[in-house]
């Protein structure tokens, strides 16, 4: 039986989103990793903490309080907790903030300073991550009624980026590996305070405009744009096609950054190409040789998954060094959605587990206080180090809730929730009680408990929903469980047969 469709109204979905985003207290179950809903708790504790409410500004999470500063990148990555965490820890007050700063020419920096309401580095910017942001919460959650103003703001961005920067290759640059996010990775010729831009073309920002190009497409389409919706698929298309003909090497069957003058391949390989995956700018063969890499022990197979520089560069540091080789929370995120989006559940799973595995390990090991890291090692049960052999920040959430607050539902509970069609597929790949609870669903809330073993194929569903939906159930083989119309009511227990 297909999936019914039901794309809410716009207003219908404000109006459900609000009434129910003032008690939802969403939270997962896992009894047999209970490692993992110690990660869960610790992260959701700090984020409690990490609120700021400030004169002027909506609430909004921060990684580090008092620092007075709001960043882009940071503030994109800690929205994609939105729809998974209790009500007000979803960063979606960091994302309405920036939207207020952005120049009328559709500039936005990469960070402003809360009392002046000034860029912090002139002309600088961040990956643009809103409107992938924006997207997956409105399909986790069904409300809709943030993507009018997203869109507008989305849309001024990309049109200031293909503007401003993008070479005569067609292919876009950052200032320099610091407004990638990537702070010391050895990606570009030189450091470029004259806002010049350095000689290299990067690889991941030309798969986030195809991403956000997408998702604009996706959120135009809802909100009744058809002719716009066609206009950004164009525009994604005519860009991935330029980053496969000019960035991607068959010989290393990897993508690479390119110099702007001769278009002559970086031999360096870094975390960044892997933002191929989740913008669909690889597919077919080019996806299954990039993801072969990271279980490759030779490049991005280490331990730790994933570090941000191949295992074989000779900048590689085993111990981090932040971003030569540091297994970063949003890189293991952005890969695991990446490899979803490719049909490789299995090793997304996978490095999802390796990931809170190692964020466990540490948060139990002597010396590092109990708690959760800006970044890892990619080879020890330590901290990544920073510059000078020091460990990165301590007590980071920020990016480093996405393992125990997305990873954990979507990657090991293997919950992908889409409102907007009203369906839940669920892949039960843990033994005994599993699920998320109270989470939002098309302005309702709904309940999922399972008591599962994938061995047998047995799985018994607890459901409470004021809302009706699809859910299907299936082993990590592809076998279905359970396919089922869910009608609203308390007390349903849905078997599989």
């Amino acid at each position: 039986m297909k999936n019914r469709s039901c794309i809410l109204t716009l207003a219908a979905a404000a109006s459900f989103a609000a009434t129910a985003a003032n008690c939802l207290d969403t939270t997962p179950v896992l009894d047999a990793r209970p490692e993992y809903m110690k990660l869960h708790a610790k992260a959701i504790d700090l984020a409690r903490r990490h609120v700021e409410k400030l004169d002027g500004w909506k609430p909004q999470l921060v990684c580090f309080p008092g620092v007075r500063t709001i960043w882009q990148w940071d503030s994109c990555l800690m929205a994609l907790f939105a729809g998974y965490t209790p009500s007000g820890l979803d960063g979606l007050g960091n994302l309405d903030n920036l939207y207020g700063m952005q120049a009328d020419d559709g500039f936005m920096a990469m960070a402003y300073n809360y009392d002046t309401r000034q860029p912090e580095w002139r002309g600088r910017i961040n990956p643009p991550l809103f409107a992938w942001c924006e997207w997956l919460y409105a399909r986790r959650t069904g409300d809709t009624g943030r993507l009018p103003r997203a869109y507008a703001v989305c849309t001024r961005y990309f049109r200031w980026l293909k503007e401003n920067r993008t070479r005569r290759n067609g292919l876009y640059w950052f200032e320099d590996t610091g407004s990638s996010g990537m702070d010391n990775s050895p990606r570009s010729g030189y450091w470029a305070y004259d806002l010049k831009g350095s000689d290299v073309c990067f690889v991941d920002l030309c798969c986030q405009q195809v991403l956000a190009a997408k998702c604009l497409a996706k959120i135009a389409s809802v909100l009744g744009k058809a002719g716009e919706s066609a206009e950004w698929t164009r525009e994604a298309g005519e860009l991935a096609m330029k980053i496969n003909r000019l960035m991607w090497c068959g010989k290393t069957g990897f993508y690479h950054d390119v110099f702007v003058d001769t278009n002559n391949k970086l031999a360096v390989k870094t975390a960044a190409a892997f933002w191929s995956l989740v913008s669909g700018v690889a597919d077919g063969e080019k996806a299954v040789r990039l993801a072969a890499h990271l279980d490759n022990p030779d490049t991005f197979g280490s331990p730790n998954p994933v570090p941000s520089l191949s295992r074989d560069d000779p900048n590689y540091d085993p111990d981090g060094g932040y971003w030569l080789g540091g297994a970063w929370p949003p890189v293991v995120y952005m890969v695991c959605c990446g490899l979803r989006e490719n049909g490789m559940r299995g090793l997304a799973r996978s490095i999802a587990a390796r990931h809170l595995d190692c964020m466990a390990a540490v948060m139990e090991a002597a010396g590092y206080g109990g708690t959760i890291w800006e970044c890892y090692s990619p080879e020890h049960t330590a901290p990544a180090t920073k510059y000078g052999g020091r460990l990165c920040r301590r007590d980071f959430v920020g990016w480093g809730g996405l393992g125990p607050l997305v990873m954990l539902v979507e990657d090991i509970i293997g919950l992908d929730v889409n409102a907007l069609e009203g369906r839940i597929d669920w892949t039960v790949s843990e033994p005994g009680r599993q699920g998320l609870r109270d989470f939002p669903f098309n302005g309702g809330k709904v309940s999922l408990v399972a008591d599962a073993d994938p061995k047998t194929g047995v799985v018994a569903v607890e459901v409470e929903s004021d809302r009706a939906f699809r859910l299907r159930i299936a082993l990590p083989d592809g076998r279905v469980l359970v396919d089922r119309e869910v009608h609203p009511g308390s007390g349903q227990r849905i078997e599989s047969k």
